[in-house]
């Protein structure tokens, strides 16, 4: 099953061939027929990798290059960074062994040459060398170019069409949190709740007073104290302290 449908962008493929069931599930399925459908859907993933060989057009910076050829190199000639590659790879084995013991000749991650050219100009030549493992992206013979940059989708424009995008939504969000709200999560800090604060302007919300940055100190929202945390200190600041409020509900 090599079928390309017209709205399909890209398959994966390899140097290696298909490696058995695509679906690694714990154990098999109980029922019969969810074996059986297992197997079949199986077989249609599979039909998404294409085996790499010479005349496959494969993704390389965003641009459509037609394979040439693919060769493995030496062991003689891997190089000091392959070497200590190997090396790392043997010590997690020896760590954590699961499966045959890591050797050069059959290593996953032994290096290959990928020569390419560049689809229409068969003289520019491009000496690649990676991992055999190396999962590429293979397009088909008809492919679509952004016709203001020449890359292939998605290309430079509409990623940061997509990141301004998003900036611009999280920015809209921000604006509509209320002062004492955490600049996180958008909710209220009440006083039973730790909370982390930055004295000095808020710098996302500059339109709000000083010492008004303000984030729960739970897990879910450490990761947006850390955001502005890192742009308060690249301002010189160095002593943000987490606060505890007092309980005036139920004081003692």
């Amino acid at each position: 099953m090599t079928r390309w449908y017209p709205r399909q962008t890209t398959k994966h493929g390899g140097v290696h061939p298909p490696r058995g069931p695509v679906n690694h599930r714990i154990g098999e399925p109980r029922s019969a027929m969810r074996r059986q459908q297992q197997r079949i859907d199986d077989k249609r993933s599979l039909a998404n990798y294409v085996q790499l060989e010479p005349g496959v057009l494969v993704i390389w910076d965003r641009q459509p290059y037609r394979v040439v050829e693919l060769t493995e190199r030496p062991i003689d000639l891997w190089g000091e960074k392959h070497e200590e590659n190997f090396k790392e790879a043997l010590a997690r084995w020896e760590r954590y062994p699961r499966g045959e013991r890591p050797e050069k000749a059959t290593w996953d991650g032994r290096p290959f040459v990928f020569v390419l050219t560049r689809d229409g100009q068969p003289k520019a030549e491009l000496h690649l060398v990676g991992p055999y493992n190396h999962s590429w992206e293979v397009l088909p013979e008809h492919y679509c170019i952004c016709s203001a940059c020449g890359e292939l989708p998605p290309c430079r424009h509409e990623i940061a069409e997509r990141i301004a995008d998003s900036d611009a939504a999280r920015a809209s969000v921000l604006m509509d949190i209320a002062p004492g709200h955490c600049l996180g999560c958008g909710e209220y800090v009440n006083a039973r709740q730790k909370a982390a604060r930055f004295p000095g302007p808020n710098l996302w919300r500059p339109d709000l007073p000083e010492h008004s940055a303000v984030f729960h100190a739970r897990q879910e929202c450490s990761g947006e104290v850390e955001r502005y945390r890192r742009q308060w200190e690249a301002r010189g600041n160095n002593d943000p302290q987490a606060s505890l409020f007092v309980d005036e509900e139920n004081p003692s």
